[in-house]
């Protein structure tokens, strides 16, 4: 059994009384493991007839699933050709009650490492926008790897201070997920290391937190939109007083009842009640009693560690979209559009005129804006003429840049200027000295349909885990798949590695030769 802290053991046997034994004894079994199908690659149906494992439905959520907890999901190929994302049970959760639908415009808040932004891009189709947020930078690299291996191509990753963005958007979000900081008691089954965090911080620091993240997310929130609010912890002054101090704080949300099922537990009001009494919190009566209509997964009652979630709606009806609400209402768009004309070339030295033979090593020396900008019309054109030699389909359009980083950012880029931005949208590649280099992060959001030529393999080839690894291939152009002209198999140029029809990434190909484009820090280890 877990040694757990003896305040934490005399807190929980005075809030559970005769419940307390069946919760210590879960504390005997091993935390349960499970994985959430990729639906942007594989439908649950697809994924169920190639899983090289074992599943068992995770009753809460459409597309999870519990492993047996001594795989290493992590070192299949399917995970890196991602299949599927490796997450606790009971934190599938959160996005199933926050119901992101096709089209929708959502916010995750406290995003990293990002298994919840996965699982709501998977849901918002191709007209909808994520905005995915972490205010650790280091955290923030975690979340920008997983937008790119699962093919998310409709988000844009932030490492900003929850105030910043709603100054930025304000009532702007269908949606908006905080998944909030917490003294994470209900992972100290799981994570030791959880155990020493809430050894060193009280609850009542991360309280506080929390109460400035929900300030910042009200003002998020579009009339008509969803709020969900979620942790991992069991500390009531985390959970049901901390929406009881909101909801007393904007008496224009309300709290949405969740239905009790699958072992889920209504919120307990009498503990947040106690809550506001031993700290001395102010919040109305009415509000404390709507917390009983937020839920709480206990793992003496659920086959996952222990969760809270409360759903909450903003009254007012939903606004219609129009390009013009995509614009930033205080940002002058004429002087961003100037900055699609700066040259990406040098100017001659003593003369105002730009010099018309490239010069390699001049071009990588020029200074270009810095910051997001739209992209200048010789890099428009570059990508285009790349896309027109290694594509049949173009499904992405550059229309942002930062320095000679090439981006399809959802939204217009005036939109980003005041914020701290990891990633704008799609990274499509590199721009320089003329070319275009496609990144590891277009193959995975492109269709094999989409490219004139691809590499199919198949699981139980070696060449599978060489690619991974990172070797060249020697390929006999014959196992080569074009979408055109046969003549195109022995042209250089670039192709893409598929498995089961999904991309692993690409490679480049000369006289036979694969040289391998996986990213080195991406790269198979055994």
């Amino acid at each position: 059994m877990k040694t757990l802290p003896q305040m934490f053991i005399e807190q929980m046997q005075n809030r559970l009384g005769e419940e307390w034994e069946s919760f210590l004894q879960s504390y005997h079994i091993s935390p349960y493991a499970g994985l959430r199908v990729n639906t942007l690659k594989k439908s649950v149906k697809a994924w169920k007839e190639i899983a090289p494992m074992e599943l068992s439905p995770i009753p809460w959520t459409q597309d999870g699933f519990y492993i047996d907890p001594s795989l290493r999901p992590g070192k299949h190929p399917y995970y890196h050709a991602g299949f599927y994302y490796i997450q606790e049970p009971s934190a599938m959760a959160p996005v199933e009650l926050l119901e992101p639908q096709d089209g929708d415009y959502v916010l995750d808040l406290c995003a990293a490492p990002g298994g919840k932004s996965v699982q709501i891009a998977s849901r918002i189709g191709q007209n909808g926008v994520l905005v995915t947020n972490d205010i650790h930078p280091d955290r923030t690299k975690a979340l920008v790897r997983n937008m790119e291996l699962y093919g998310v191509t409709r988000a844009i990753v932030l490492n900003e201070e929850p105030a910043r963005i709603a100054d930025a958007f304000p009532q702007w979000f269908d949606r908006v997920l905080v998944d909030a900081p917490c003294s994470g008691e209900g992972m100290f089954r799981k994570d030791p290391d959880m155990v020493r965090a809430w050894e060193r911080e009280p609850v009542t620091a991360y309280a506080a937190m929390q109460q400035d993240i929900l300030d910042s997310a009200a003002k998020l929130v579009a009339p008509g939109g969803r709020l969900v609010y979620s942790t991992c912890t069991f500390s009531p002054e985390e959970n049901e007083a901390s929406i009881a101090r909101f909801l007393t704080k904007y008496p224009d949300f309300r709290v949405r009842t969740i239905e009790l099922k699958h072992g889920m537990e209504a919120g307990r009001p009498e503990w947040a009640r106690a809550c506001m009494e031993e700290q001395g919190w102010v919040a109305a009566e009415e509000a404390i009693e709507a917390t009983a209509g937020t839920i709480r997964l206990w793992p003496h009652r659920v086959n996952g560690e222990g969760h809270y979630v409360a759903v909450l709606e903003r009254e007012g009806e939903r606004p219609a979209r129009s390009v013009a609400s995509l614009h930033q209402p205080d940002v002058d768009v004429d002087a961003i559009r100037k900055l699609s004309h700066v040259s990406s070339r040098p100017k001659q030295k003593g003369k105002g005129k730009q010099t018309h033979k490239s010069d390699s090593r001049k071009d990588q020396m020029v200074k270009l804006p810095k910051g997001i900008r739209r992209p200048e019309q010789e890099y428009v054109d570059t990508y285009a003429e790349w896309s027109k030699q290694q594509l049949v389909n173009n499904r992405c359009e550059l229309n942002a840049c930062i320095g000679n980083y090439a981006y399809d950012c959802p939204l217009p880029v005036e939109r980003l200027l005041k914020l701290k931005v990891a990633r704008p949208g799609l990274f499509l590649g590199t721009l320089k000295n003329g070319r275009f280099e496609p990144s590891h992060a277009l193959a995975l959001a492109l269709q094999p349909s989409d490219m004139l030529r691809t590499l199919p393999l198949k699981l139980e080839q070696q060449e599978v885990i060489a690619y991974l690894r990172g070797d060249t291939l020697t390929v006999d152009p014959d196992r080569l798949c074009t979408a055109s002209d046969l003549s195109v198999k022995d042209r250089k140029g670039y192709v893409m590695i598929t498995l089961e029809n999904c991309p692993l990434g690409f490679g480049k190909w000369v006289d036979g030769i694969l040289k391998n484009e996986y990213p080195a820090a991406w790269r198979w280890i055994t």
